[in-house]
């Protein structure tokens, strides 16, 4: 059925969609009217559209339910780093999904099993004690067994899920048709996964086969713990774990209460996310406080495996590439894994880039306290550094970015004196070693060995095509923005000189001439002004000088030798 005919038909659709659409109408007003405000008063305006825009879609999902939740859960994480006008808003919902009423979730269990729920569970509980955009969960006991954690899917929300899906799939085609939009995100992809994500969340054997993989690939660490499904009570729309009570790991002063160290706990975070990306290249996607909870005696416990990511090899070889680089501070090699992972386009100022890089590096070398790495200060010049170079999100990488940012948050604020270089330093090591490849350290020697080889001997073929491109004209040098602009207002002063030496010359002779004749006071006059005229010319000469002594000198004297704010604009 064609979108029109279902907007006309769907209230639920149409509440959405228009919802959508009066949001670009307003950025598109905004931005007209921006040529006639003062930049003050065009932040001041911006933000409050933004404040407005996320409070609405806030109170709508909350509302509406479905998919809306689930997408301001996702994007309050700030993956794409979204202003904070509305990932303050949107981080809201992580909490404000009602439940479904009790009598409409009994009906479900006893259609899934065909039986009276009493002849199922004991002690069913009347009261949810967990509710998420897709099901929710009640506590209930089993023949034999203590208490029992059992996930329901909400009755009829495959139909909103769907619904959904049709208004996602009309503002993508609609944002497709902005360039700017369609060059920096990959779209298309980002809708295909989520819909296979949420898909995959529909189906609740599936999480519980996610589950079972992670308890397995932690049963050596006694740190973390994964509840056990109970398969005999599974089922696709109902699903039976054991049951697990703990604090939210961001429950400060339950944590203190159990004596918790919460630097220690931070720790364990790091180190069981470093496993799940490098060793077992399967990953909790969904780390929000709610899915992590602690025991009080300190075991870190995984809940809620609806969403899971896995890294292909390809990708996990350019993590391991990526966190070497940085520990060499090798913006070169991070440069090379940003383009094997698709974050650059062809067009990249990759001098600029480099640049960007080596600031940000120093910044965290300098000072590699959590707190700061994550403050908002540097988090703004990262979305001006994003926003200034020729960037794009991958979607297979989209769902990992925001998991990783969500585990900052959660160990800066565990222990915002974390030193999180000196924690990851050990596993860098180990991937120096090529212990975690599984090669040995013969194996990562041999390896590197044989890259550098390749490099040398394709060198004298690359050189041949570089001086052939640069020939022909296939290849051409774009200095950066930068460049550009010194040399652009080098020609704008060389010009000038000219036309002031031209002028003093003209009014020079012109008054000579007049000298002679009956125009003795004009050409008098002409001198005096061919002078003037001079005088102009060896100032601006001067200070062009000047200026260059004081670019080729670098800082003044005044200025800090540590980090400087950077402003990423080439």
């Amino acid at each position: 059925m064609p979108i029109i005919i279902r907007f006309f038909k769907d209230k639920r659709l149409r509440r959405i969609i228009s919802m959508f659409l009066q949001f670009v109408f307003q950025l598109w007003w905004i931005n007209k009217k921006k040529r006639f405000l003062s930049d003050e008063n065009y932040q001041k305006q911006i933000k409050g559209v933004y404040g407005k825009q996320a409070s609405v879609f806030t109170e709508t999902a909350t509302e509406l339910g479905g998919l809306l939740i689930k997408l301001g859960q996702f994007f309050s994480a700030r993956v794409d780093v979204l202003p904070e006008e509305y990932t303050n808003e949107l981080s809201k919902l992580q909490d404000a999904v009602k439940p479904v009423g009790t009598e409409e979730i009994i009906k479900r269990i006893e259609e899934e099993y065909g039986k009276p729920i009493s002849e199922v569970f004991l002690n069913f509980s009347r009261e949810a004690i967990a509710s998420a955009s897709l099901g929710q969960v009640h506590v209930a006991e089993i023949q034999g067994q203590n208490k029992v954690a059992i996930k329901v899917l909400r009755p009829g929300i495959e139909k909103i899920i769907q619904t959904d899906f049709n208004a996602l799939r009309f503002m993508v085609t609609f944002a497709k048709r902005y360039p700017k939009i369609s060059a920096a995100v990959d779209l298309e992809q980002i809708y295909n996964e989520f819909v296979e994500t949420t898909q995959d969340e529909l189906d609740y054997t599936k999480e519980g086969q996610h589950a079972d993989i992670f308890r397995a690939n932690f049963s050596g660490d006694s740190r973390i713990s994964v509840p056990e499904v109970y398969w005999e009570y599974t089922t696709q729309h109902v699903l039976v774990m054991e049951y697990v009570t703990g604090c939210k790991v961001n429950d400060y002063e339950n944590l203190a209460r159990a004596g918790i160290d919460r630097a220690e706990l931070a720790d364990t975070l790091i180190s069981a996310y470093v496993q799940q990306l490098l060793s077992d290249a399967f990953f909790h996607a969904d780390p929000h406080p709610g899915n992590l909870l602690v025991k009080e005696d300190g075991t870190l416990i995984f809940i809620d495996f609806g969403m899971v990511g896995r890294i292909e090899k390809g990708m996990r070889e350019e993590l391991m590439a990526f966190i070497l680089a940085v520990f060499k501070k090798d913006t070169d090699q991070m440069i090379t894994v940003f383009e094997n992972l698709g974050f650059l386009r062809s067009h990249a100022d990759k001098q600029t880039l480099a640049k960007g890089l080596k600031l940000i590096l120093a910044n965290v070398f300098e000072d590699p306290n959590l707190r700061n790495v994550n403050s908002e200060e540097l988090l703004l010049e990262l979305r001006e550094f994003m926003y200034s170079q020729p960037f794009q999100i991958p979607a297979q990488t989209l769902f990992l970015g925001k998991s990783l940012l969500t585990i900052m948050g959660i160990c800066g604020g565990l222990n915002p004196q974390l030193d999180l270089i000196k924690t990851l330093r050990p596993y860098a090591e180990e991937l120096l070693t090529g212990e975690a490849a599984g090669n040995g350290p013969t194996g990562f020697i041999i390896d590197q060995a044989k890259k550098t080889l390749t490099e040398v001997v394709t060198l004298p073929e690359k050189l041949n095509r570089l001086i052939a491109g640069l020939e022909g004209g296939e290849i051409r040098l774009h200095p950066s923005r930068s460049f550009e602009s010194n040399l652009l207002q080098s020609q704008m002063d060389q010009t000038s000189r000219i036309v002031r030496a031209i002028m003093s010359s003209g009014f020079l002779i012109s008054g000579t001439v007049l000298l002679e004749g009956s125009y003795f006071k004009v050409g008098l006059m002409l001198i005096i002004l061919a002078g003037l005229t001079f005088a102009s010319f060896l100032k601006s000469n001067s200070g062009s000088s000047g200026r260059k002594r004081m670019g080729h000198g670098g800082r003044s004297r005044g200025a800090s030798s540590g980090f400087q704010k950077p402003r990423f604009h080439p």
